[in-house]
């Protein structure tokens, strides 16, 4: 399989996230302008992708 746009650079992926997001992030206590916080966010967002490439490769294998 080939992973879509994965690995996405740290950059790419806070470029994505729309204001309106980042703003209900920051009442939530996460300010992607801060450098940890992006970090652990963007540590989130791979662990998800990778988690979902996992899910996508299981099903492949079992639907054959």
């Amino acid at each position: 399989m080939r992973p879509a746009r994965y690995p996405r650079s740290a950059a790419a992926i806070l470029r994505s996230v729309p204001p309106r997001d980042r703003a209900m992030l920051r009442r939530l206590g996460l300010d992607l302008d801060n450098p940890a916080h992006a970090e652990l966010f963007v540590e989130g967002v791979r662990a998800a992708d990778d988690a979902i490439a996992d899910q996508v490769r299981w099903e492949r294998e079992r639907l054959r």
